[in-house]
């Protein structure tokens, strides 16, 4: 498994080189402002660290990661025409338009295709790879699949795969400057940096930067999947991606992590896990959990199922009462019934009336559709809960 890391200045490739890697052991990724969403590299630079990297044998790939418009799009192209491309060893990109660019105009470079957004069906990724044919060398998978959604697309799209292993995980983007209303001072190619906060959660602190290609926000936490290393080998993962462009990372840690890949050296050395100031989680590499809350939406035990119907819970205040819709037409007196509540996960409550009150806390007995009731607590019910009348025996 070869590991891969951004390069984004000449003494940064010097602290790879010093280490006495080989190009069988690391491949580099070079970008500039005008190519690349994150990199600040001069176009002049990086072509810079593309010949002192060829002069050590190292292979390296362009990245033209950004997402253009057709009017900004034809002056990326003039900047392609300035780099060097016959000394890449190939070229990852993002954009459909560049992709088609590429293909057309430049038909022996090698394509890395970055798949990471927007592309998580198998169908779509194989058409890619039928659109490209030989061109494309490599397909760099989304962070969103699980281990078991990787074993099967590895399996069936025979074709090297990368993943990010290290590095930030993009929540949102915008083409849109969304950072600079607030700082009038912003020149063209400048960024902004600043911590974003949520107002529908207590999260905080999402990183959020600003650029010419626009706006974009991380989550909270990084990626590390650096203690499934093996498993990703085993499971025919070819190329495992280190993104170490934020927070220094690159100086403080890139001889520590080439040693890692390179030497073995145990994932318990890395000094990362300690010293980072950012926290990191797996992402939805061990399981998928976006489909949890389907159990909840429109499943057969949230559905009415016959004459006994009363409604449905809507509010659960902890210790204190259910907030019930009444969905029955017919009025109904529930002095002293006994209902039966059967949540979304199938759990079944009986619970009898000692009191029944509406939204302004008033008793109650006889109550119709559209009624919003309050009833006595029930441990273990939640929302969508279904509300029946228990019929005596």
């Amino acid at each position: 498994m070869k590991p891969i890391t951004y390069v984004t200045s000449v003494e940064e490739l010097n602290k790879i080189i010093e280490t006495g890697v080989s190009n069988e052991k690391i491949e580099i990724i070079v970008g500039c402002y005008e190519l690349s969403r994150y990199i600040k590299t001069p176009i002049a630079e990086m072509i810079r660290i593309i010949s002192e990297a060829r002069k050590k044998n190292l292979d390296v790939s362009l990245e033209w990661d950004v997402l253009n418009q057709e009017d900004r799009f034809l002056k990326t192209i003039e900047v392609i025409k300035k780099i060097p491309l016959h000394d890449l060893n190939s070229i990852r990109l993002q954009d459909p338009g560049a992709i088609n660019y590429i293909k057309s105009n430049y038909s022996w470079l090698k394509i890395h295709l970055i798949l990471e957004n927007g592309n998580h069906n198998l169908i779509g990724l194989q058409k890619w790879c039928d659109f490209l044919g030989n061109q494309c060398q490599r397909i760099i998978l989304s962070n969103e699949l699980s281990k078991d959604h990787l074993k099967d697309y590895i399996q069936q799209l025979k074709i090297p795969i990368e993943v990010l292993v290290l590095g930030r995980i993009l929540l949102f983007y915008s083409p849109r400057l969304l950072l600079s209303p607030l700082d009038k001072n912003l020149i063209e190619n400048n960024f902004i940096e600043a911590s974003g906060a949520s107002e529908e959660s207590p999260h905080s602190g999402f990183p959020i930067l600003e650029n010419q290609h626009g706006t974009f926000m991380f989550n909270v936490k990084d990626l590390y999947l650096l203690d499934h290393i093996d498993e990703l080998a085993q499971m025919g993962i070819n190329f495992t991606r280190l993104d170490l462009r934020f927070d220094n990372l690159f100086n403080q840690h890139i001889s520590d992590l080439i040693n890692f890949f390179s030497r073995n050296t145990p994932e318990s050395s890395l000094t990362l896990k300690q010293t980072a100031t950012r926290p990191f989680i797996k992402g939805f590499y061990n399981i998928n959990k976006t489909d949890v809350l389907f159990n909840k939406l429109k499943n057969r035990l949230t559905q009415r199922l016959d004459q006994h119907y009363v409604g449905e819970v809507v509010d659960v205040e902890r210790d204190k009462q259910l907030t019930v819709i009444i969905k029955q037409k017919n009025q109904l007196n529930l002095k002293d019934a006994e209902l039966k509540l059967i949540s979304p996960e199938g759990k079944e409550k009986i619970v009898k009336l000692n009191w029944i009150k509406n939204s302004n806390f008033v008793d109650v007995d006889i109550v119709t559709n559209n009624d919003i009731v309050l009833i006595p607590i029930v441990n273990g019910i939640t929302v969508k809960t279904q509300v029946y009348l228990n019929p005596k025996t």
